[in-house]
């Protein structure tokens, strides 16, 4: 059931950014070019209806796969943002729809708190490349804003997120009453922190990709080049580290082996903390 949900919210943010018109514009060509005086024409409202209506379709109809699925697996839909755990009950349309939703929503907030931290990460790379792009039409004045903005904007709206769906969903049978606004207040807390422990899989796949790109011959796609410089933004805290054996580089590696050990042990903590407040 959760891989299948993943899948299901993967291709509602890939309909959603075609919706936003992300990767949709022709390369800028230069003044003065016959190409650079043509305005093409605007088709933007006939491209963007259909990604739209299938997203919308996605996600009202995805429900009604959930209960057999839920039989089959012998699993339930689960929302689980680091480090809560909320159950769906399969029987009840209502919730599932709901599910289908909050699932849908923090998987995008997720997926533009990684590239409001890929965006930061460029900064410092030497040759931005055409990927500086793709952040301005997913992220829009964002992308141009200061890096505290990636560091704490995303997991102050999850944090809200979850102060104010709480009661909602405590309405709709899901969860439990609403404890106390303190209570509230600190579990809010958890689940903004939870969003930064979720970038340790962004920075770990990077480096992963490095280090395969560094010894295996991928091709010339900007991909991998974009993997390349911004896996060495990464890598520049270990940069004094002896961690080469010949021609070698184990600092890759041994990197995402630290962030992966680093965000485990703080997942581990956010859940301790809580369970400590459920209690």
């Amino acid at each position: 059931m959760p891989v299948i949900n993943f899948l299901f919210d993967l291709a509602a943010l890939v309909l959603g950014l075609s919706v936003l018109g992300v990767g949709a514009r022709p390369p800028v060509q230069r003044a003065g070019t016959l190409l650079g005086n043509l305005k093409p024409a605007d088709q933007r409202a006939t491209a963007r209806w259909k990604p739209l209506a299938i997203l919308v379709a996605l996600l009202v109809l995805r429900p009604l796969l959930y209960a057999p699925l839920a039989e089959i697996t012998g699993t339930i839909p689960e929302w689980s943002p680091t480090p809560a755990s909320v159950p769906f009950r399969p029987d009840y349309f209502s919730r599932l729809l709901t599910f289908s939703l909050v699932s849908f929503s923090w998987t995008t907030l997720i997926f533009l708190f990684w590239v409001l931290l890929l965006s930061t990460l460029v900064r410092g790379c030497r040759e931005p490349g055409p990927w500086n792009r793709f952040f301005q039409e997913t992220l829009g004045p964002l992308a141009r804003w200061p890096v505290v903005v990636a560091l704490f904007l995303p997991p102050l709206v999850g944090g809200c997120w979850w102060y104010l769906g709480r009661w909602p969903l405590a309405w709709l049978g899901v969860l439990p009453a609403a404890p106390t606004p303190e209570l509230l207040i600190r579990q809010s807390l958890l689940i903004a922190a939870g969003i930064w422990v979720s970038a340790r899989w962004l920075f770990a796949g990077l480096l992963v990709l490095r280090l395969v790109n560094t010894y295996v011959y991928l091709g010339t796609h900007p991909f991998w080049d974009f993997v390349h410089q911004v896996g060495g933004v990464l890598l520049r805290p270990l940069r004094w580290l002896p961690l080469q054996l010949g021609k070698l580089d184990f600092a890759p590696l041994i990197a995402a082996v630290l962030i992966l050990a680093a965000g485990w042990g703080a997942e581990r903590g956010l859940v301790e903390l809580y369970l400590r407040l459920r209690s």
